[in-house]
């Protein structure tokens, strides 16, 4: 893969790190006091898998809301793992091995794993690069930076493979020589919110209304985001509503919110196809307000909107419109 990233400032990690878990902890049964000294990737973000198969660890990396053009950055880490710490300044040599996704995703096939290497557009660090580990440290870190392009595919599943591939001194790990950083980006819509409204169908007096109630509006694309429902069958994207007293909700039916880079909603459609297999579809009500608004920090603040279930045709069967605050990123 040809590498145009680019790297900059101190790779020297404080000894103030606070590390996210402790995946070597749970997964070796050695005792790392009485072990000789290994060089080998340390805890960065939330640790996914441990090693499993011959396949490396895997680490989940949130990059945050961006839009293209952000910029922002996460921590590779290394450490000299056993009972020593480094007899002297340790120069350790990362670089990009893209077998390994192969390797994990055969490993993990069981849990739906389909990586893929990211767009090269999407780093500005080089690759390789050299991580040092003090004399008398037991870290060392590098910040790989990352500027969000139009490249960069949403409903992806992006993971960065590296490989210490060379140490000035010592042994290189044979758990933790190789580590996966998978990546996820939301947009700027993204967020969790209190959702209070009105609904109708048109079928059935029965159905009633079920608010207010916590949604997800979950990114799906660079400024589309579908309804997504942590309460409902425990977490889903699907509609929830009353038939009496009892919820329930549409099968095979789910809006999608499209907007525009100012919040607009510029059309609705339906997550499970437009339309489904069942034949439904979903449709924007232009007499809404039908615009999320941003706070002074670009955060979502309020968004207010009113859309449609359309049955077979252009049926209208139910009309819904809500106002939406915002909570918090999910």
């Amino acid at each position: 893969m040809k590498k145009i990233f680019k790297i900059s400032g101190s790779l020297l990690l404080a000894m103030s790190l606070v590390l996210s878990s402790c995946l070597k902890d749970s997964s070796l049964t050695m005792d790392a006091a009485q072990s000789n000294s290994v060089v080998e990737f340390a805890n960065t973000g939330s640790v996914a898998t441990s090693p499993l198969n011959g396949a490396a660890p895997r680490f989940a990396i949130d990059l945050g809301a961006l839009k293209v053009g952000d910029t922002t950055s996460f921590m590779v880490n290394v450490d000299y793992a056993g009972a020593n710490k480094a007899p002297q300044d340790i120069d350790v040599t990362v670089d990009i091995d893209a077998t390994q996704l192969a390797t994990y995703n055969t490993a993990h096939a069981a849990d739906g794993a389909n990586y893929v290497i990211p767009p090269t557009a999407l780093f500005t660090t080089t690759f390789p690069l050299t991580i040092r580990i003090p004399k008398g440290e037991l870290f060392g870190h590098a910040r790989i930076s990352v500027k969000l392009p139009n490249t960069y595919n949403f409903n992806a599943a992006y993971a960065l493979p590296l490989k210490i591939t060379k140490v000035s001194s010592g042994v290189v790990s044979g758990n933790f020589g190789t580590s996966l950083y998978s990546l996820s980006v939301r947009n700027i819509f993204d967020g969790k919110f209190k959702v209070t409204g009105t609904f109708v169908d048109y079928t059935n007096g029965a159905f009633g209304a079920s608010y207010p109630k916590t949604v997800y509006l979950y990114t799906v694309g660079a400024s589309s985001n579908a309804y997504y429902d942590p309460d409902l069958n425990g977490g889903t994207f699907g509609y929830k509503f009353l038939n009496g007293s009892t919820g329930t909700y549409y099968g095979s039916w789910d809006p999608i919110f499209n907007f525009d880079a100012s919040g607009n909603v510029t059309s609705v459609v339906n997550y499970y196809g437009q339309p489904s297999s069942n034949g439904r579809s979903a449709g924007l009500n232009p007499a809404g307000v039908n615009k999320l608004v941003f706070d002074s920090n670009g955060k979502p603040k309020t968004f207010d909107v009113s859309y449609y279930l359309l049955q077979p045709g252009t049926t209208i069967r139910s009309a819904i419109t809500e106002h939406w605050e915002y909570l918090g990123s999910r």
